[in-house]
């Protein structure tokens, strides 16, 4: 006996497609996108085209309130957050295709807000790798050896990230050599 996950999968594979849902895909590869971008695409509307026709409508007549119980519907069997933002934004851009083709007045992904997704927690590296860092660092010879160790130890002093510090000018260092000016996000100055 088959799994409800197989099966479900192999539904939407033989539903054939929606001659708007093409026509999105087509104009997607025509303006140059990625073949697993379409790919993408195409697994996830099919997915929303399943769904909207087991309640009777086209994925393109689908109003907010079938969208608001996809989505609903991507919650409840388990998915990540970041799936049900994916395919949001697949909805989003075919409803806009869709709006600026004339076949809808509407777009009923307009007002909906996206999965919330977690925040994640701050990785970061214990005592002893910090340690085993610098040390290697310290361990190379020459010019790139003092380079290397004093980049790793800029970025462990100040929490500098990565981007930041290796676009930092040579104009970034005071005259003195005691201080940094680091342009960051958002532009903010930061010494």
């Amino acid at each position: 006996m088959r799994g409800s996950g197989p099966a479900r999968s192999t539904a939407v594979t033989r539903t054939p497609i929606s001659v708007r849902v093409e026509g999105f895909l087509e104009k997607l590869a025509a303006e140059g996108a990625a073949d697993n971008t379409i790919d993408s695409y195409r697994r996830d509307l099919l997915h929303f085209q399943a769904f909207a026709l087991a309640r009777r409508r086209a994925p393109e007549d689908a109003g907010q309130a079938i969208v608001r119980q996809y989505l609903q519907s991507l919650s409840e069997a388990g998915m990540a957050p970041a799936t049900g933002a994916r395919r949001l934004s697949a909805l989003r851009q075919f409803f806009r295709f869709l709006f600026a083709e004339g076949v809808r007045g509407d777009d009923p992904t307009a007002a909906l807000d996206s999965p919330r997704r977690a925040r994640r927690i701050p990785k970061y590296l214990s005592e002893k790798e910090v340690d085993d860092l610098l040390n290697a660092a310290r361990e190379r010879k020459g010019a790139d050896g003092a380079r290397l160790a004093a980049l790793v130890e800029i970025l462990y002093a100040t929490g500098l990230r990565v981007s930041e510090l290796v676009g930092l000018p040579l104009s970034a260092v005071s005259r003195d050599g005691r201080m940094l000016v680091v342009l960051g996000k958002g532009d903010k100055e930061r010494m």
